[in-house]
């Protein structure tokens, strides 16, 4: 059950997007999709792992809620216009965000984050041209981040039990789908689907 808890706190915060890329960023809630009520229904190997509900949202800083286990976790990110960052890596510290994905990326584009003396590494491998990844009863266009953690990365106190993550994201729904390869080599497809961008 660690697993599964630490798989989800590492991909709560990044169920959100924007609903628009703009020239101008914005972190304005009404032009995002963090806005406060909005929810994702998560899916982790095709079972339900419950909603995560934006429960509020300060100039773009913004807190998801899920529950898991019978007790009720929140976790942090921020929303912008033009991407989805995380505090994952600075465990809260709001002062060193770290892109997760930017919606005007370009095939290449990479972030890089220290952890102590290791470096956790997110690069763009993919960009659709066309709606081509089945998204509920749509297709979509996606941006694809491979995230690297090597091993021994530190997060929230304790080392990675994830080295690999395959993220897509869309501009409209946000989090799309991710591939999580932990360190035992195994892999969970982690999904979801929102009533943002309606």
């Amino acid at each position: 059950m660690k697993n599964f808890k630490t798989l989800l706190a590492v991909l709560l915060i990044v169920l959100m997007g924007a609903v628009a890329c703009e020239d101008d960023e914005t972190v304005d809630p009404e032009k995002t999709i963090g806005k406060v009520g909005n929810y994702w229904g998560m899916y982790v190997d095709n079972n339900d792992a419950g909603d995560v509900t934006i429960t509020q949202n300060i100039d773009g800083n913004i807190i998801a809620s899920f529950s898991y286990d019978g007790s009720t976790h929140n976790v942090e990110g921020k929303i912008t216009s033009n991407g989805i960052y995380d505090y994952v890596y600075s465990n809260g510290d709001r002062s060193k965000p770290f892109t997760l994905v930017k919606f005007d990326a370009k095939v290449g584009d990479k972030w890089e984050y220290n952890v102590g003396d290791k470096k956790v590494v997110r690069k763009v491998v993919k960009k659709s041209t066309t709606d081509d990844v089945e998204y509920g009863f749509y297709y979509v266009k996606t941006i694809d981040v491979e995230e690297t953690i090597p091993t021994g990365t530190m997060v929230n106190g304790s080392s990675s039990e994830i080295k690999k993550i395959l993220w897509k994201f869309n501009h409209k729904f946000g989090f799309i789908e991710a591939d999580v390869t932990k360190t035992d080599n195994s892999v969970s497809k982690v999904t979801s689907l929102t009533n943002a961008g309606d």
